[in-house]
């Protein structure tokens, strides 16, 4: 079936946004919530409700995000999903840590738990025990955040989410990392990276292969933490993450400096197209003076 105007307004969004075209990105989805707005498809007026509030988060524009993600629970409101309301409130969650609301971010959690846990959403469950990880971790309670981040794995693991123990799993190595017990993370890392290959996620697939990479850099192995950190590179481009390829272009690029000089350059050269390409001028302009400085 052909898709909609909406929907394909839905599919230009995502695209832009791996591509790091956030603005553009945005006007897609507001226009895919009007499409579906005037389809009289509240579901997919809140589904594009709920991205739009996912990018605005990821830009840093918090009061924004929550005012889509607010009108999105309104729409959802009338179906009585409960598992739609406990992903509302996770984000929501979500948004108040992130602006250091620590009390109020509990708060929406416990509420999004018990609405996933009454509809039986292990996989929404282990989300929020997840994200309660990051509370703890960020309020230094880390014997409790490792506690939090199995039993959500276990969660995941018991509906069969393989991506959700993936996910699970990285942000459980950056912990070990962070402790200083680096053969757990490294371990940890490379059972992400497997998994995210299994699911055939690319974006977490990098992102897991950075940490690995950071591990090996921690460990003395610069060689090998730049074999990963060249792979992820790769992997970001090949998703169309070009802010994510250019930022792992840069640390290699200073990584390799003092051993490599010609890598090194070619690392910061390239990553000064990509934040040309980006729009991003200031980061362009010192990634190029890095790479002028190598030409000596």
């Amino acid at each position: 079936m052909p898709r909609t105007q909406a929907e394909e307004a839905m599919a230009e969004g995502e695209r832009l946004e791996l591509a790091g075209e956030t603005t553009r990105a945005r006007e897609a989805y507001r226009r895919a919530r009007m499409l579906f707005h005037e389809q009289g498809d509240a579901g997919g007026e809140a589904q594009a409700l709920v991205q739009l509030g996912d990018l605005e988060t990821r830009m840093g524009h918090y009061e924004t995000a929550r005012e889509a993600f607010v009108e999105a629970r309104g729409l959802f409101a009338p179906t009585a999903d409960q598992r739609d309301q406990g992903a509302i409130l996770t984000r929501l969650g979500e948004l108040a840590h992130r602006q250091r609301n620590l009390a109020e971010a509990r708060q929406f959690y416990q509420s999004a738990r018990e609405l996933l846990d009454s509809a039986s959403d292990a996989s929404g469950e282990a989300h929020v025990l997840k994200r309660l990880a990051h509370l703890e971790r960020d309020e230094g309670r880390q014997d409790l955040a490792l506690d939090r981040y199995r039993a959500a794995i276990a969660l995941y693991r018991r509906v069969g989410d393989g991506l959700g123990v993936a996910n699970a799993t990285r942000h459980l190595a950056s912990l070990y990392r962070e402790l200083g017990q680096t053969d757990r993370a490294h371990d940890c890392f490379q059972e992400a990276i497997r998994l995210y290959q299994e699911a055939g996620d690319t974006l977490g697939e990098a992102a897991a292969t950075v940490g690995l990479g950071h591990v090996l850099k921690h460990n003395g192995d610069q060689a090998a933490a730049c074999r990963k950190l060249e792979k992820a590179a790769s992997l970001y481009s090949a998703a169309g993450n070009l802010a994510a390829e250019a930022d792992v272009l840069v640390e290699l690029g200073h990584l390799l400096a003092p051993t490599e000089r010609g890598r090194a350059r070619h690392h910061f050269e390239h990553a000064a197209k990509l934040f040309a390409q980006l729009g991003a001028v200031e980061r362009a302009e010192r990634a190029d003076r890095d790479a002028k400085a190598l030409r000596d």
